[in-house]
């Protein structure tokens, strides 16, 4: 199971391993090249006191005032070493160096070099060379330092910060373990209202969440509406059905308990019988046109279209109906799929219904708008009749065989997108009926 703690942890814990060895690397570097150059600087001022104190004897041998130089040069291993080198042979070194041997390569007149290199005792010596010339003579000057002091004092400071990152560490993941806590605990209300709503006592989850979590839960809640809606839908379709069914009924068990029953009677159980058989089968044709439910999936015109029509066709094959489709926007559409078949099939199983030969379904979106025109080249709906369908508020019977018959479900739909409803004459010469859906619509459902 993913679990976002451990994957914030992970990625606080990488992140702070990568700025601390960062830092680390950064500081051990610049401190290392100051105490470097600390001692270099210190050195080249070594050689300046000592050449003010040199002189060539006629000979060419050198000759140092070594009273006048500092008195570590005269101890023993005493971690200061002076050298000086002619071409010939090592012309001179300070009683420090003894019998030590220290590294010192002749270099040509103005050139200078350093380098580290182990020393007597354990020392670490930092080494600085450079050639001069004087009086006609060529000699390389070489100076070393012990710098195990100034390394002890810099790596017992690196080791104090190492320390200090690492408890900076932890208590960062233990901040961070704390935060989370304390966010997980804001979304106790969103529980609470899992609950309610599994107990029947609301119908939305509240949407006093953090900021990051509020995309999720208004997805959520317009599912919820979505299959309220739906739920809503089918509750009414049972109901007109059972309203419809009663009549035919009441019909059927009169014919039965009578034992004088005349033909009149049975002829009116058989065209009761004969209406509930057309009520079964509309209702069975809807529940085909809906298609298998699929919550929450996006609508794709190019996919779900082509099956309906198929469908369709199988359904009124004895019209031999010629049904065109286009459509303009390969996209999946942010409709339910559902919802949208069962938009489609309500208008083009009417439009099949009264259409004679030709059905014409065009759909496609404009300015963020889908529009879909469902024509037929049925007789088409009179004027007074429109009026009635349009009319907002009027409910119409599905018990009524005619243009109204699944409207109201279509018209709920609608509702529910924020969509828009017209019905006129289509250029077939039948009835036309257009539907205008913003892409948004959701959002718009959910804002209201």
């Amino acid at each position: 199971m993913t679990s976002l703690e451990r994957r914030l942890n992970l990625g606080l814990s990488l992140s702070l391993l990568l700025l601390i060895l960062g830092a680390w690397w950064l500081g051990h570097a610049a401190l290392h090249r100051s105490a470097d150059a600390l001692v270099l600087s210190r050195l080249e001022h070594d050689a300046d006191t000592l050449l003010a104190n040199l002189r060539f004897l006629q000979d060419g041998q050198p000759r140092v005032a070594e009273r006048h130089l500092p008195p570590v040069t005269r101890r023993p291993y005493s971690g200061h070493y002076q050298l000086l080198r002619t071409p010939s042979s090592i012309a001179w070194r300070s009683r420090s160096v003894w019998d030590f041997n220290l590294t010192a390569p002749l270099l040509p007149v103005g050139e200078r070099t350093s380098w580290t290199q182990p020393g007597p005792d354990g020392q670490e010596l930092l080494v600085w060379s450079a050639g001069y010339r004087r009086n006609g003579q060529e000699f390389t000057l070489t100076l070393a330092e012990d710098v195990r002091p100034i390394m002890g004092e810099i790596r017992g400071f690196e080791h104090t910060v190492a320390l200090l990152a690492l408890l900076g560490f932890f208590g960062m993941l233990l901040i961070q373990g704390w935060i989370l806590k304390h966010v997980f605990a804001l979304l106790a209300p969103l529980y609470r209202d899992i609950d309610r709503l599994e107990a029947g006592a609301t119908g939305q989850l509240t949407e006093s969440v953090p900021r990051e979590f509020l995309p999720l839960v208004r997805k959520f809640n317009g599912l919820l509406a979505v299959q309220s809606a739906r739920l809503m839908r089918s509750r009414q379709a049972a109901g007109n059905l059972a309203h419809a069914l009663k009549g035919p009924l009441a019909v059927l068990l009169r014919a039965l308990e009578s034992d004088t029953a005349t033909v009149l009677d049975r002829d009116s159980a058989r065209a009761q019988c004969a209406q509930i058989e057309k009520l079964l089968e509309r209702e069975l044709r809807r529940a085909r046109l809906s298609g298998a439910p699929a919550a929450g999936a996006w609508f794709d015109a190019d996919a779900e279209l082509g099956p309906l029509i198929r469908l369709l066709r199988q359904i009124y094959a004895d019209k031999d109906l010629r049904i065109d489709w286009t459509t303009t926007h390969p996209d999946p559409l942010p409709f339910d799929r559902e919802d949208m078949l069962e938009l489609l099939g309500n208008l083009l199983d009417n439009a099949c219904k009264w259409g004679r030969s030709w059905v014409r379904i065009m759909l496609g979106v404009k300015d963020g708008v889908c529009r879909i025109q469902v024509e037929d080249d049925g007789p088409g709906c009179p004027q007074p009749a429109l009026s009635k369908i349009l009319a907002r508020g009027s409910r119409l019977d599905e018990r009524t065989e005619g243009h109204g018959l699944g409207l109201s479900i279509v018209r709920e739909i609608l509702q529910l997108y924020c969509g828009d409803l017209h019905i006129g004459r289509s250029e077939l010469g039948g009835l036309g009926v257009s539907v205008s859906l913003p892409l948004g619509a959701r959002e718009l459902t959910k804002t209201r």
